[in-house]
């Protein structure tokens, strides 16, 4: 049951990337027609005629053409009709550019589009375009790339000689997986169309002709063993390995289904008896787990916090701190209304923290120092908001983090809370699944058949499953036991069984645990109603009732403000897009 559940799910998932995710604008290229021309001194030209399917705003296009098989490219031009685009660098309609991109050269026009048909001509000579023999010439050119952004429904290739060439002295192959393509030769000029083009299907033309047909004045011998048997006998070598290629793939597909569940069975298996012997959990069968409001220990909240939040030291450990160093004296925060102007005036409620003088004369660990030294030298320069704490001046957050995550992770280390053995377990885990993922993508590629992606997602989801096998001593397993009391406790927390003495520490430890804001906000109001709710070190506006609700109130928005401007401490990610190789292709924006 677990497998079919795990097999639907990748099938959603490849369901999801095959058909894109939704989009305000696309784009479609139909029809593209290239009329080459093969002259006299060996150059060729070629005009490549576009038909663009806009649906919704467009301002450019673009289109790469990979530097091989010729020696240069020149009198690039741009036509819409019998409008011609000027070259230059300014991005206006009616202009264009011309790039390198790595092997691409890169040819890119403007233009304005609104759910319009389009058909754009790219014009250009090729120098060293054809291999030329004593007595044949070849000329083997790639017309659309397998792997671009788009399919093609029709495809109309025109290739003109310079004189005619009689049908039994031209000889055409084509290299593509397409399966509706036709040729049609007459004198001087050959044909081919194809059909239903998919994305991934290329179409190569090789042509083989007569020297003769040059002015040998003008152009010279390229290649002095090129011969029409020689042609001959590569293309039926090429053809031959196709087959054996054809067969190879059909022998793996016919064994994909096979292959893919004992791949998938072997990543469960190995997991399992991984586990079993690394990952098992020692027993606590001392120690309850009933539901507390104690906390079971003084262990600082940001070192419970990463036991509790499978190893991992998060922003909101960093509040915590800093709300616990709070408490012990060594800051203030204070509540402050702010009024927005405009139409609609408003109002919102913003913190800033305040040094405490004198300093309280605790020693503190490095981990702990490293904060107060970093929110001193912020307040002094003047940057006391809690949304410019780490955000402003010339801190680097990127930086600064990760090292006190490192001060965290030695005294978390000291605690001897993890099984250092099981760590065996993780890499065993991993390098068995890499293992089968490489396996999964070799069949993908020998068979060509998607369901051996369902192995590679399975062994890849364990794979990520190999941190589960890492278990906690049975020192540390009794301590999450405790602080998982604790934690159920909290959530469940009322105003009969929390003290009003220890309703900050809690507090503290609700954001350290990773309590939602509800909880917290819960946390707060367990105080009776007839309390005066007071955090010592949080100094809330004057005149306003101070009732459980209202404190609660502002509490929340404290951890709420906190949380979000501390816990992207990593940094981000961003995006990138091209097109593949093989020809030429484009896209369009």
């Amino acid at each position: 049951m677990i497998l079919k559940k795990i097999v639907f799910l990748i099938f959603l998932l490849l369901l999801l990337f095959e058909n894109g995710f939704p989009q305000d604008k696309s784009y479609e290229i139909p029809d593209i027609q290239v009329d080459v021309a093969i002259q006299q001194n060996g150059i060729v030209h070629i005009d490549e005629h576009r038909t663009y399917q806009f649906m919704g705003s467009f301002s450019w296009a673009d289109y790469r053409l990979p530097k091989n098989g010729f020696s240069e490219i020149r009198n690039i031009q741009v036509f819409e009709g019998d409008s011609s685009f000027i070259n230059t660098n300014n991005e206006q309609p009616g202009t264009f550019s011309v790039s390198e991109d790595g092997n691409d050269v890169v040819i890119k026009w403007f233009y304005q589009a609104l759910d319009d048909n389009r058909t754009f001509t790219l014009s250009y000579d090729l120098a060293d375009a054809v291999s030329v023999g004593p007595d044949w010439t070849e000329f083997f050119w790639n017309y659309i790339a397998s792997g671009r952004e788009k399919s093609t429904e029709n495809l109309d290739i025109n290739i003109q000689f310079p004189h005619a060439v009689s049908t039994d002295s031209l000889y055409v192959w084509l290299r593509t997986d397409a399966e509706k393509t036709k040729i049609n030769k007459t004198p001087g000029v050959l044909t081919i169309t194809a059909e239903d083009l998919t994305r991934h299907q290329s179409l190569q033309v090789r042509t083989a002709f007569p020297t003769s047909i040059f002015d040998m004045n003008s152009v010279t011998v390229t290649d002095p063993n090129l011969s029409l048997e020689w042609i001959q006998n590569d293309e039926a070598a090429y053809v031959q390995k196709k087959e054996q290629q054809a067969e190879r793939q059909a022998y793996f597909d016919s064994i994909t289904l096979e292959i893919t569940i004992l791949i998938c069975a072997l990543s469960i298996a190995v997991f399992i008896l991984l586990y079993k012997k690394y990952g098992t959990r020692f027993p606590t069968r001392t120690i309850s787990d009933r539901e507390t409001i104690l906390i079971p220990d003084s262990t600082p909240p940001a070192i419970i916090g990463k036991l509790m939040g499978n190893n991992i030291t998060s922003g909101q450990h960093l509040v915590a701190t800093i709300f616990d160093l709070a408490r012990r004296g060594w800051f203030t925060i204070e509540e402050e209304k702010i009024e927005k102007d405009g139409f609609f005036s408003s109002e919102s409620t913003e913190f800033r923290v305040r040094k405490v003088e004198p300093q309280p004369e605790d020693s503190l660990p490095t981990w702990e120092k490293m904060i107060v030294d970093h929110l001193n030298n912020q307040i002094e320069n003047g940057y006391d908001k809690f949304d410019e704490l780490f955000k402003e001046g010339e801190f680097k957050m990127s930086k600064w983090f990760p090292e006190w995550k490192k001060e965290v992770k030695a005294v978390y280390d000291e605690k001897n809370w993890i099984d250092k053995g099981s760590k065996k377990g993780v890499l065993l885990n991993i390098v068995a699944q890499a293992i089968l993922i490489i396996s999964s993508v070799a069949l993908l590629i020998l068979s060509e058949n998607e369901f051996a992606l369902i192995g590679m997602f399975v062994s890849a989801l364990f794979m990520v499953g190999s941190f589960g096998i890492q278990r906690r001593t049975k020192e540390g397993q009794e301590m999450y036991k405790r602080w998982k009391a604790y934690r159920d406790g909290l959530k469940n927390a009322d105003k009969r069984t929390i003290r009003m003495e220890m309703l900050d520490r809690h507090f503290i430890y609700a954001m350290a645990l990773s309590l939602s804001q509800h909880h917290i906000e819960t946390v707060v109001k367990s105080a009776d109603d007839n309390d005066v709710v007071i955090f010592t070190w949080i100094i809330l506006m004057q005149g306003s009732s101070h009732t459980p609700s209202s404190v609660a109130a502002t509490v929340s928005t404290l951890a709420s403000t906190s949380t979000s401007t501390f816990s992207s401490a990593g940094g981000g990610v961003g995006a990138s897009a091209g097109a593949a190789g093989g020809g030429a292709s484009g896209g369009a924006g």
